[in-house]
């Protein structure tokens, strides 16, 4: 992968808010697109940068809730303003229920290279409890359509933790696998603050998988998709060789993102900033930016090493200390000697990393300690 730079936008709109998600989105607001997009050009056009472009991501939100002309319009701002690399990843991020033929072979015809499926699931009772508008066989039926019009990189979503059984788990993994997607993400559901799920559960209307069953979980769908052929070269990420995500690579290698549209990050130069989370602030230009920093070294070395660790390959110390000035082994001793003697982290061949599935199953609690 190459440095470069690498660009987000995001598309805050729903068809419906699922009730999981935490994301900032809005339902029932889509007459505001077509200010929004403008907006959102405007935000493009008024960064500059001469770092050849990478990828560009649509995520949301549902992006696929943008009309093809919106979408063309986007990209012709970007490809304006910015150089872009001639093999960049252009990924789009769209519900089942969007994928239809035209809306594909549009996609298509403005060089979206890569899509990424919410499927969630295929099992029918599961995706009603959360809140999506597709069935299983409906999620199939999506990433047929988008086989059948040339999409040749595909990345389905999948989310466990509803006290499914490893039966249940089995027939997910299998039916991914019998599509033969490029890309997996596997996520772990968790009850998010402000969520409908928050207060289901909170009231007991909502039963969640326990932390045992949760990591029994993990440890099968690694081992399963290890066995198809994809690499878990993230904690929550499987590809096929050459299909790993190269934007979603690129935050945990540390190389500098631009994101454009609502609470959309960014991290440029060594400075981290986010914009507003109120579409009526950016539909009105009151303010873009609502936080700004500047990350000293210390701050720089213990993001780039904790997001490293979420990765397979986990930190090249020779590279890290080069790029840090740092010496990473001496600055992390206590930790490292600490999680070595638990067999949760090893050292070899130069590198350091999570050990497995089992230590990713419990990484947040790990790396928390390297913050």
């Amino acid at each position: 992968m190459s440095k470069g730079i690498y660009l987000y936008i995001h598309i805050p709109f729903c068809y419906k808010k699922c009730p999981y998600c935490a994301f900032v989105s809005y339902e029932k607001q889509l007459s505001a697109q077509a200010l929004y997009i403008k907006r959102v050009i405007d935000e493009i056009k008024g960064f500059k940068t001469s770092k050849i472009v990478q990828s560009i991501y649509f995520g949301g939100g549902t992006p696929s809730t943008l009309k093809i002309k919106q979408i063309e319009s986007v990209l012709d701002a970007v490809y304006s303003n910015f150089a872009i690399h001639k093999d960049a990843e252009i990924t789009f991020e769209s519900n089942p229920v969007s994928l239809k033929t035209d809306y594909l072979k549009g996609l298509k015809s403005l060089g979206i290279n890569r899509l990424s499926i919410g499927v969630q699931s295929f099992i029918d009772l599961k995706l009603n409890i959360l809140g999506r508008l597709h069935n299983g066989q409906k999620a199939i039926e999506s990433v047929k359509n988008a086989q059948d019009r040339g999409f040749e990189n595909i990345s389905i979503d999948l989310i466990y933790g509803l006290n499914e059984t490893k039966k249940d788990m089995e027939f997910e993994l299998k039916n991914a696998c019998f599509l033969d997607v490029q890309h997996i993400s596997t996520y772990m559901l968790s009850i998010e603050e402000g969520t409908q799920f928050e207060k289901l559960f909170k009231s007991g209307k909502l039963k969640i998988s326990n932390d045992d069953d949760t990591a029994n979980l993990y440890f099968f769908i690694s081992y399963y998709l290890k066995s198809a052929g994809y690499k878990h070269y993230e904690i929550s990420n499987f590809a096929k060789q050459r299909f790993e995500s190269k934007h979603n690579s690129a935050y945990w290698l540390g190389y500098d993102y631009r994101g454009f549209g609502v609470s959309a990050s960014s991290f440029v130069e060594g400075i981290r900033f986010k914009n507003t989370d109120s579409l009526d602030s950016y539909i009105n230009k009151k303010n873009y930016v609502v936080y700004e920093k500047q990350l000293d070294e210390k701050d720089k070395i213990k993001e780039a090493f904790v997001l490293l660790l979420r990765m397979k390959d986990g930190v090249k110390i020779e590279c890290f200390n080069k790029r840090y000035k740092t010496n990473i082994k001496e600055l992390y001793k206590k930790e490292l000697d600490k999680f070595e003697k638990l067999d949760m982290i090893k050292e070899k061949n130069g590198h350091i990393f999570l050990n497995g599935a089992k230590a990713m199953v419990v990484s947040n609690t790990i790396l928390s300690e390297f913050i």
